[in-house]
């Protein structure tokens, strides 16, 4: 796997002028139903961001195909779910992730309209959290309009962890490590704030109570995230991180 992802990066690095194309198909491929699970979508999609935040290719352009191939595929594999309805479940390549589709038929049923918006930017929900609602008679409309918010926003966030890699390659091996390890650690505890934040949201609209565990992983997030913030402050990697934050800026302006 790690050389086909090798060789199809080196090929897009050869041919930026075909890039939009191949980052189109690789989103396509990484949001169809079920397709997705097979794709190494994410390794490919960071390394198509490395070469972005090493100078090869424009951040917003590949954001763009990134966003039209992840939108057109969900919108496909929507077509099937509503289409086919639960037809779906006798196909002998679904029949086989019977676990995965009840589980992102319980968390649509449960958040709906929100459901497709965050399922987007879980791993194995994306690949069928389209079909799911296909099936479930999510309208049309609807369904597109999340679709739509949801990938504008996931195209630019999940090219981004290589951009900042593809930046800070610039800095001493050492630096590189604590600084996209600071980063990692405060994208993870914001994504759990996050999570948090929305559950907290649906239990408070059924009159229903998170447990304390949730509070207080919560809580151990938040000062993760601040001793992080600390650190950076007090540190000479504070200043190293504005001038990854700076190159950053620039090429994504």
């Amino acid at each position: 796997m790690e050389v086909i992802v090798n060789d199809i990066l080196g090929w897009i690095s050869n041919h930026p002028h075909l890039a939009g194309a191949a980052v189109f198909l690789i989103a396509f491929l990484e949001s169809l139903a079920i397709v997705g699970l097979a794709m190494p979508g994410w390794l490919l999609l960071v390394g198509v961001g490395t070469l972005i935040g090493g100078g090869t290719l424009n951040f917003w352009l590949m954001s763009l195909s990134c966003f039209l191939g992840a939108a057109s595929g969900q919108i496909v594999s929507y077509w099937f779910g509503y289409h086919f309805q639960d037809k779906v479940h006798h196909w002998g390549w679904i029949q086989r992730h019977q676990k995965m589709l009840h589980s992102a038929e319980d968390f649509f049923q449960r958040h709906g309209f929100a459901g497709v918006l965050v399922g987007q930017f879980i791993g194995p929900i994306r690949a069928v959290i389209a079909l799911i609602a296909g099936v479930l008679d999510m309208p049309p409309k609807k369904f597109i309009t999340a679709i739509i918010i949801a990938t504008l926003i996931w195209a630019p966030v999940y090219l981004m962890p290589g951009v900042v890699l593809g930046a800070a390659l610039t800095f001493e091996k050492t630096q590189v490590g604590v600084l996209v390890g600071s980063l990692t650690i405060m994208a993870i505890c914001l994504w759990l704030l996050g999570r948090f934040a929305i559950d907290h949201h649906h239990a408070k609209k059924h009159h229903t109570t998170l447990p304390l565990k949730r509070h207080i992983n919560s809580l151990l997030a938040l000062g993760v995230f601040s001793s992080v913030i600390v650190f950076l402050v007090i540190s000479s990697y504070g200043s190293l991180m504005m001038q990854l934050g700076y190159k950053i800026w620039h090429l994504i302006i």
